[in-house]
């Protein structure tokens, strides 16, 4: 199967006409554990194009998170390659940026402010204090914490601490910005109210995020287009569209047909594998 031109039944990438801005072609992550090597991707493929919102969309286990890595110069494939503006990836690099779930990802002895000055003088997007303060109080202001600048992140609420890591993340205006299942550890209300901030984020600036997560709600309301992945390890099992759904479409019809349909994707792989656990341990 052509893994990157996979497409659910009746869609078509909105963007095809549009070269990608990142490639991920046939690409094999391995790591290795004290006793064993582990394949947590194997041939997975898949482009990514300007202002795209792009989920990464599996269960634990299957390589999510790990496709970050790589894309993120921490690991290189064992076979495929992983482009960013046609150039091989090979090393990490300010032009991706990572958000991660955790809360612990800020200097806690610098402020908010601090934080995301720190990111963009040593980050190389600007050498100029002033013109760095100025970026970061935009990025504050965007992500609703004006007025926190000049507050530590131990004072801050869960949900604060990822909007100063995210808008860290977008004040260095990477090519793409590299989410890693962001809003897992909050509770429910503050996810919802940061899913529908990050959505307004990306109708002010339309930059382009690489999203993470094993919610399948999530990626149907976060992402324009959702890959899906299947566990151990993780291959490409569909690509789909999500361009016209949203908070206000769930349990409609639309929405919950889609939602069943990937369940059963999923559903479908963990019925297979317990079946073959089974078979082994009989």
């Amino acid at each position: 199967m052509d893994t990157k031109n996979s497409t659910a039944a009746g869609s078509t990438p909105a963007v095809a006409d549009t070269k990608p801005i990142l490639e991920v072609d046939g690409v094999t992550l391995q790591y290795k554990t004290k006793e064993h090597l582990i394949t947590a991707t194997y041939r997975v493929g898949f482009d990514v194009y300007p202002a795209d919102r792009f989920v990464l969309l599996g269960p634990s286990g299957c390589g999510k998170s790990t496709l970050l890595k790589g894309i993120a110069g921490y690991m290189k494939p064992v076979e495929g390659a992983i482009r960013l503006k046609g150039r091989e990836i090979s090393d990490p690099g300010p032009d991706r940026v990572m958000v991660f779930q955790e809360f612990d990802q800020l200097l806690p002895w610098k402020t908010v402010k601090q934080n995301i000055t720190f990111a963009l003088r040593n980050g190389g997007k600007s050498d100029n204090a002033a013109e760095a303060d100025d970026i970061a109080m935009e990025y504050i202001q965007k992500v609703k914490l004006s007025g926190f600048e000049d507050t530590y992140p131990h004072m801050l609420s869960g949900g604060m601490k990822q909007r100063v890591a995210i808008a860290r993340g977008m004040a260095m205006e990477p090519d793409v910005l590299l989410m890693d299942e962001p809003f897992a550890a909050l509770d429910a209300l503050t996810r919802l109210q940061m899913q529908k901030e990050l959505l307004q984020l990306w109708e002010d600036t339309h930059f382009t995020v690489l999203f993470v997560t094993h919610s399948i709600e999530e990626a149907l309301i976060v992402g324009s287009r959702i890959l899906v992945l299947s566990p151990h390890p993780g291959q490409v099992k569909a690509e789909l569209n999500a361009f016209d759904l949203n908070h206000e479409n769930v349990g409609t019809k639309e929405f919950v047909e889609v939602q069943q349909r990937i369940h059963d994707m999923l559903f479908a792989d963990r019925i297979l594998e317990d079946e073959i656990q089974t078979g082994d341990k009989g």
